[in-house]
C-alpha cells in the first residue's frame, strides 16, 4: 500500500514536471510567434520609410541640380549683361572725354589767342608766364597752339586776316628771341628777358649807351 502511494506520488511529480516543461515550451513558442509578428509588423513600415527616404533624396538631388542649372544660366546672363553694360559705360566715357577734349580745345584756342596778343604787346615770355600764373613751358605750348592755328588759317586762305607779329622761331621755340623790327614790317620786336622793367611789369627798353 505504501509502495503504491509512493509510486503514485512519483508519477504525479513526473507528470507535473512534464506539464511544466510543456507549458514553458508553449509559452516560449508563443513568445517567438509574437516576436516574429512584431518583426513582421516593423519590417513593413521600415521598408516603406526607407523607400520614401530614397525617393525624397532623389527628388532633393534633382531639384538642387535644377536650381544649380538655373543659377548658372542666370549668372551667365548677368555676365553677358555686365559685358554689355561695361561696353556701354566705356563708350559713354569715351564720348564724354571726346566732348570734353573738344571744349578744352576751343578754350585753349581762346587762351592761345590771349597769350599771342599779350606777347604781341611786347611782353616777355617769363613776364607773360608770371602774369598768367603759368609756367614758361605752358605758355610756350599755348604759343605753339597759336602758331598751329595761324598756319591752318593761312592754309585756308585767311592769311590776310591773321596778324603777323610773332616770328615762327619765337612761337615754336618759346624763346624771347626775335628778328629786327624791320623784318616785321616796321613793328618793334618782342622784348627779351633782359629788357629793363621785365621784372616790375613796365617792359620798357633800356636807353642805348
Amino acid at each position: 500500500m505504501a509502495k503504491n502511494t509512493a509510486r503514485r506520488r512519483r508519477s504525479t511529480a513526473a507528470l507535473e514536471r512534464l506539464e511544466s516543461a510543456r507549458l514553458r515550451r508553449a509559452a516560449q513558442l508563443e513568445r517567438e510567434r509574437e516576436n516574429e509578428r512584431r518583426i513582421d509588423e516593423a519590417l513593413g513600415p521600415f521598408a516603406e520609410a526607407a523607400a520614401a527616404v530614397e525617393a525624397i533624396e532623389r527628388k532633393r538631388d534633382s531639384r538642387i541640380s535644377a536650381l544649380q542649372d538655373q543659377l548658372d544660366r542666370k549668372l551667365a546672363e548677368l555676365d553677358r549683361q555686365k559685358d554689355v553694360k561695361t561696353g556701354e559705360h566705356h563708350r559713354r566715357c569715351d564720348e564724354v572725354r571726346a566732348d570734353a577734349e573738344m571744349e578744352i580745345a576751343e578754350w585753349r584756342q581762346a587762351m592761345s589767342a590771349s597769350v599771342r596778343q599779350i606777347r604781341e604787346a611786347e611782353v616777355t615770355l617769363s613776364a607773360t608766364a608770371a602774369m598768367l600764373g603759368l609756367s614758361v613751358k605752358a605758355v610756350t605750348a599755348l604759343l605753339r597752339d597759336s602758331a598751329h592755328d595761324k598756319a591752318e588759317a593761312v592754309s585756308q586762305g585767311d592769311a590776310a586776316s591773321v596778324p603777323v607779329s610773332v616770328s615762327s622761331s619765337a612761337v615754336t621755340t618759346g624763346t624771347d628771341e626775335s628778328p629786327a623790327g624791320e623784318e616785321h614790317g616796321g613793328k618793334p620786336p618782342y622784348p627779351d628777358d633782359d629788357v629793363d622793367g621785365a621784372e616790375d611789369g613796365t617792359w620798357s627798353r633800356a636807353d642805348p649807351q
